[in-house]
């Protein structure tokens, strides 16, 4: 991904490295060399080492896992709601308070909200190897184990995810606002907006064509009010809209 940024985003780089550079840094120091030293245990080691010392290899990878989505959302958190940053004679964004740009108003939802992301799609994609398995053997005792702890993981996670969802939602809409109504396909603000289902942008007439929308429910979506108030792209000058 570092790499990534220099050929695919160089004028990003250039003008963000100093903060960007650093983070993804941090990232590959401690979260992937944790990773990359236990991950090989982990995979081939199941027969080679003690069942200890292979559990831990797993705990280890998934540790590290964990760590490299804190500092990855950092920086993804920092590029939607930047902070703690001052602006050189070059133009680049130099750090001000790594603090605040670790912890970035936005930062705590996207962590939660990703994290949780991943534990429910690992909870299905291990559920359904389980299911495969009693399909071709009922009482395979691991298949019903590993069914039984990914249904229970799913369950919890998922009312965790609804939730942590919501608040994220709320935390963009006062962020930015912008973006909440492109996404939407909102060009106009109005009261008991609609969730649209399908649409064509068009951006020149400022209308969202053939459109399907489910009636107030993008309102009650954003501001848990069925008659809420959304602000529409209309609301933002054009050079601001993205």
């Amino acid at each position: 991904m570092s790499y990534q940024f220099g050929t695919n985003w160089s004028t990003f780089a250039d003008k963000a490295g100093p903060i960007v550079g650093p983070l993804m840094g941090y990232e590959v120091l401690s979260a992937f060399f944790l990773e990359a030293g236990f991950l090989g245990i982990m995979l081939f080691g199941f027969n080679r080492v003690g069942p200890k010392l292979h559990l831990f290899a797993t705990a280890m990878v998934a540790f590290g896992t964990l760590f490299s989505t804190f500092w990855i959302l950092s920086v993804n958190s920092w590029m939607q709601t930047p902070a703690g940053f001052a602006i050189n004679d070059a133009g680049q964004f130099v750090p001000d308070d790594w603090w605040a740009i670790v912890f970035t108003p936005s930062f705590p939802y996207r962590l939660v909200h990703m994290v949780l992301a991943a534990y429910l799609t690992t909870a299905f994609v291990v559920g359904g190897v389980g299911a495969w398995h009693l399909l071709k053997n009922s009482r395979d005792r691991g298949a019903r184990i590993m069914f039984s702890m990914a249904m229970w993981m799913a369950i919890v996670v998922t009312r965790l995810q609804i939730v942590a969802g919501d608040l994220h939602g709320l935390n963009t809409l006062e962020h930015q606002p912008a973006k909440i109504a492109a996404m939407e396909g909102h060009y106009e603000t109005e009261s008991g907006a609609p969730l649209y289902l399908f649409g064509i942008p068009d951006d020149e007439a400022g209308e969202l064509h053939y459109s399907i929308g489910i009636p107030n429910l993008g309102s009650f979506i954003l501001t848990h009010d069925w008659d809420g108030a959304v602000k529409g792209l209309d609301a933002f000058p054009e050079d601001q809209r993205p």
